[in-house]
C-alpha cells in the first residue's frame, strides 16, 4: 500500500488521506465533520487560534504564544499527510465552516512513532472532540505504518491527561518541567 493512502475499513477502496472526510457525533449528539486540513484553512485556523483562551493556548503550546503568523499557518496547513497529518473538526454556522478542533501527528526520526497533539475551542471542550480526532488520526497512522503515538502534556492539564488515559495511553515518565510523557500503540487506540 502506498503511504499517504488509507485503506478504508468499510469499503474496498483506497482513499487519499489528503482528502480525508468523515462525519462524527459529539457526546451531546451534535454532528460534526472530520476532514483533512487544507492550505485554504489558514484563515479558519487563525480564527480557531484566536478563539482559544490563554490557558488553552498555554496547554497546547506549553507556553505563551500570542499569534499564528503566516509562516506558522503555512507550516500547519500544507502537510505531506505521511509524516505530518492534520485533521480538523468543523461545524457549519450561517453557511460558513468553522474549525472547532484540530488534531495532528508528526513523525520524527523514527517513521513508526509520532507525536500527537490537539487544540479544541474552549466552548467545545468536554464534548469528545479530542477522542474523535484521536481515533481518526489513529486510522491514518496505522495505514501509514505509524505504530505508536507519543504525547507530552503539562501535568496541570488534567482534562487532556484524562482523554489520553481513556484512550489507552500510559505515562512513561515525567519531565522536570512538569510535563508528562505518554505513549500508546495506534492499534490499541483503535480497539478502545
Amino acid at each position: 500500500m502506498r503511504k499517504g493512502v488509507l485503506l478504508w475499513k468499510n469499503r474496498d477502496m483506497l482513499i487519499d488521506t489528503r482528502k480525508y472526510l468523515a462525519e462524527a457525533t459529539m457526546l451531546d449528539g451534535a454532528a460534526i465533520r472530520i476532514r483533512a486540513i487544507r492550505p485554504d484553512d489558514q484563515e479558519r485556523l487563525h480564527d480557531h487560534f484566536k478563539s482559544m483562551s490563554e490557558q488553552s493556548v498555554y496547554f497546547r503550546f506549553m507556553g505563551l504564544k500570542r499569534d499564528l503568523y503566516p509562516d506558522d499557518l503555512k507550516r500547519l496547513t500544507e502537510l505531506d499527510f505521511i509524516s505530518h497529518v492534520g485533521l480538523v473538526a468543523t461545524v457549519s454556522e450561517n453557511g460558513r465552516e468553522r474549525i472547532i478542533g484540530v488534531g495532528r501527528y508528526i513523525c520524527g526520526a523514527d517513521p513508526h512513532r509520532a507525536e500527537v497533539a490537539f487544540a479544541v475551542r474552549d466552548q467545545f471542550q468536554g464534548h469528545g472532540i479530542g477522542t474523535i480526532l484521536l481515533q481518526h488520526l489513529s486510522l491514518i497512522a496505522d495505514a501509514n505504518g505509524v505504530a505508536e503515538f507519543e504525547a507530552d502534556v503539562l501535568g496541570e492539564n488534567r482534562a487532556m491527561l484524562e482523554v489520553f488515559a481513556h484512550n489507552g495511553f500510559e505515562s512513561h515518565n515525567s519531565l522536570d518541567s512538569g510535563v508528562v510523557r505518554l505513549r500508546s500503540s495506534t492499534r490499541k487506540i483503535l480497539k478502545e
